[in-house]
């Protein structure tokens, strides 16, 4: 079996392609090094990544990037000016998909956190490339090619976040929550029934389960008509054996109490509902996630999620009531 540490590199000297010797602090060495950080980081980010034109952009910057550290090494040089114009190709296009879309400031996702970060390396990348290139050993056209590589990232962390913000965007209430994003909004609108049947339910449910799916979390989502039986009760894979139960409940409370679950906790802590005994036989449960379903000013049935945090819970019994606000419209 080859051995991975050979002992060459002992004395602080390494090897380049064009087999000089040089020093490890040597400029082309740090240049190896951030072209090295920057490669992973874009990789890194590229896993999380699921649009399939940034997915493809991304891996052909990964895929050029290995050629240029070979012309780094003293490989064959490869970098043009018709390079930086591809370069800027990319970057045109992903701008025209990014103009106008400015909106409120929101939590980055992962993907576009390791985008910024790919980015602020980059940048370190071509400062040394600018350093290197003050001995002339670099191609004519790798600085330039470098500085709109930094551009590029940087559009790249920015289209992703427009993904995000298509995504996730919507009109926030007067408690900081997300309400309905304009995607769930068409979704919804074509479902113009007047009474909580099983078919409404199941689209309600639906469009539930995509948003907790987006956001990580494995729920179990149960609805109740205005009487408190049972219409729907959908657990998605590996949710929380509990949370069956705890739905359920959630739901029943809502209808019962003809409020959310996590407005009725306040209440039940010096409120109008201060000393409400909530026991498993009762059937009542206050934590968030629980939350009336109207059609106009009328209760037709409750919403029960289960499986996240409470604060998480909540979020999504806010976002099916608000969903029951478009039905009618």
């Amino acid at each position: 079996m080859d051995k991975i540490y050979t002992g060459n590199g002992d004395r602080g000297y390494t090897k380049t392609l064009s087999n000089f010797r040089i020093s490890k602090s040597d400029a082309v060495v740090e240049l190896l090094g951030c072209t090295d950080e920057f490669t992973a980081a874009l990789a890194a980010a590229n896993a999380d990544v699921s649009d399939a034109e940034l997915k493809k952009y991304i891996n052909a910057v990964i895929k050029r990037m290995k050629e240029i550290k070979r012309e780094f090494s003293g490989g064959q040089k490869t970098v043009t000016d018709e390079c930086v114009k591809t370069v800027e190709g990319m970057i045109d296009r992903l701008g025209e998909k990014t103009a106008g879309t400015g909106g409120p400031e929101t939590e980055k996702s992962r993907a576009a956190s390791m985008l910024c970060l790919a980015a602020a390396i980059a940048k370190r990348l071509e400062r040394a490339a600018v350093k290197a290139g003050q001995y002339n050993r670099l191609g004519p056209a790798v600085l330039s090619y470098m500085n709109r590589l930094c551009d590029l990232i940087e559009a790249f962390a920015d289209y992703q976040e427009t993904l995000d913000n298509e995504k996730d965007a919507g009109v926030r209430n007067n408690t900081g929550k997300r309400d309905l994003s304009p995607s769930a909004e068409g979704e919804v609108k074509n479902m113009a029934e007047t009474a909580l049947t099983l078919s409404l339910a199941k689209k309600l449910s639906e469009v539930i389960e995509r948003k907790a799916a987006s956001d990580g979390v494995r729920v179990v989502v149960a609805i109740v008509d205005a009487g408190a039986n049972l219409i729907l009760l959908h657990a998605t894979d590996d949710a929380y054996i509990a949370s069956v139960q705890i739905a359920r409940d959630k739901a029943y409370t809502s209808v019962a109490l003809k409020m959310f679950t996590h407005t009725a906790l306040e209440l039940s802590r010096g409120g109008a509902l201060d000393g409400l005994d909530v026991t498993s036989a009762n059937g009542l449960c206050l934590l968030g996630g629980g939350a009336p379903l109207k059609i106009g000013d009328r209760i037709v049935g409750g919403l029960g999620v289960s499986g996240g945090t409470a604060e998480e819970d909540t979020g999504f019994a806010v976002f099916g009531a608000e969903c029951m606000k478009f039905l009618t419209e």
